[in-house]
């Protein structure tokens, strides 16, 4: 008999997983970021965000993973992807501004706007069925599961993404 995945688990897991993965983007190659900060908020707040948002990412993708206050980071999470969307619009509609940068150098507005309303449905999904304690205290079976689905997710959107520039080229 196969273990039942939760899907909230893997929505959990994906969440904290984006996260940390654009917060040490950021970090490694703060620069980028820097940019896109400086054509979005004053010049003086760009440096202190650009070190912010990350450690924001870092603490809220660790508080996903040990269940502390799981509805709230759920919500906190759609909050946080609500205000990068707002900025992924002011950056697309203004095509003078820097990309987005948010795994560090490049990236399209307009794939961030989808890949954040993605996201935003799978934060719904923790939101609405949170998983109760840290993931890791979960039966190995499900926290398998749920690492298969949030993977297999994540590669589907990679792979979509790969492909994109093949679709454009081949249209007449």
């Amino acid at each position: 008999m196969y273990p039942q995945i939760r899907m909230s688990a893997a929505a959990t897991l994906l969440l904290a997983v984006t996260f940390a993965a654009a917060a040490i983007a950021k970090l490694r190659a703060p620069q980028p970021f820097v940019a896109t900060l400086t054509a979005l908020v004053p010049a003086r707040a760009a440096r202190p965000l650009a070190r912010a948002v990350p450690i924001a990412e870092l603490v809220l993708a660790a508080g996903l993973v040990a269940g502390v206050a799981p509805r709230l980071a759920a919500l906190l999470s759609l909050l946080l992807l609500g205000a990068f969307s707002v900025a992924l619009a002011r950056l697309r509609r203004d095509p003078g501004l820097p990309s987005c940068n948010c795994f560090g150098a490049g990236g399209d507005p307009q794939a961030g706007l989808v890949r954040n309303a993605l996201l935003g449905a799978v934060a719904v999904v923790a939101l609405v069925d949170p998983v109760d304690g840290p993931l890791w205290a979960l039966p190995a079976g499900e926290l398998a599961g749920a690492a298969t689905v949030a993977l297999g997710a994540a590669c589907c959107w990679l792979l979509s993404q790969a492909l994109l520039p093949l679709l454009r080229v081949a249209r007449p």
